[in-house]
């Protein structure tokens, strides 16, 4: 996602709809101090909510409690920690707003099923314009590709909160104080959480170099390459379950883990020794 330039406000993104809401039309325009945080807020927003309207509508509203209570926020120094924490807030409160939707209707699908076809207001079929359908579909694919995009493979192993503390401190570009700040830990305390993922993405990598580039017919079982132990096209679908075996594998087989140190420019096993962050 790109920010758009505040003195063009039309098309805006995701993030910046979610400004828009914070000001009345009529207003005047007044610089927004809270501009360069956009887009990386609204990403963040996305990967924890992986939907668009769910995301720009927290958004919307962590910017408007940012905008309400100008007091309370840091410094530039702080200010972006300050915003994530917000975004963090904002999310975990629309999750478990979701889940008891969910939890409701659950109780409520005792209720007399509906049989025959939905129909529209008059009993018409809403079959819906040919256009329309075209254009929700080709908002539907854009938005998966987007998402796609935020998926981490390597990530796999790692457990939700690491996953949380890598997606802020490496595409986010956190440092460890902003990130202590951000989860409401000490910063010892996010250090050894990151430290912990940074383990595990390191031994997915190698893991998945071994797949890539190894010859070992139990690696070929576990990933269905061909007859001869090669990864098939190296394309491998991992799934946790998936991951943790090749892993395990690794952790076992000399030879395999010969072949992960040998892509790792001959440095230890991940696990086997100490991890810089």
């Amino acid at each position: 996602m790109n920010s758009s330039d505040q003195a063009q406000p039309s098309p805006r993104t995701g993030a910046h709809r979610a400004h828009g809401r914070t000001h009345q039309e009529e207003e005047p325009p007044r610089p927004f101090r809270h501009e360069p945080y956009l887009d990386g807020l609204f990403t963040y927003c996305l990967s924890v909510l992986c939907d668009h309207d769910t995301a720009t509508d927290v958004l919307g509203d962590v910017l408007a409690v940012a905008e309400r209570h100008p007091g309370r926020c840091p410094d530039e120094g702080d200010r972006r920690a300050w915003l994530y924490a917000l975004a963090r807030w904002g999310c975990l409160r629309r999750l478990a707003e979701q889940r008891r939707v969910r939890q409701g209707a659950h109780s409520a699908r005792r209720a007399p099923e509906h049989t025959g076809r939905d129909r529209a207001p008059g009993g018409a079929a809403d079959d819906g314009p040919a256009t329309e359908a075209r254009r929700q579909l080709d908002v539907s694919a854009y938005r998966r590709t987007e998402l796609a995009r935020l998926a981490w493979p390597e990530a796999a192993g790692t457990t939700p909160a690491q996953r949380e503390a890598l997606e802020l401190a490496v595409r986010h570009r956190l440092g460890v104080p902003e990130l202590a700040a951000v989860l409401g830990t000490p910063p010892a305390a996010a250090r050894e959480l990151l430290t912990g993922a940074a383990c595990e993405v390191e031994r997915t990598r190698a893991a998945l170099a071994v797949v890539e580039t190894g010859s070992c017919p139990s690696v070929s079982q576990l990933t269905g390459g061909d007859a001869d132990g090669n990864g098939g096209d190296g394309d491998v679908l991992l799934s946790s379950t998936l991951r943790a075996e090749l892993v395990r594998h690794v952790d076992d087989c000399p030879r395999c883990r010969r072949v992960a140190e040998r892509v790792g420019a001959a440095a230890p096993w991940p696990g086997s020794g100490g991890v810089n962050t």
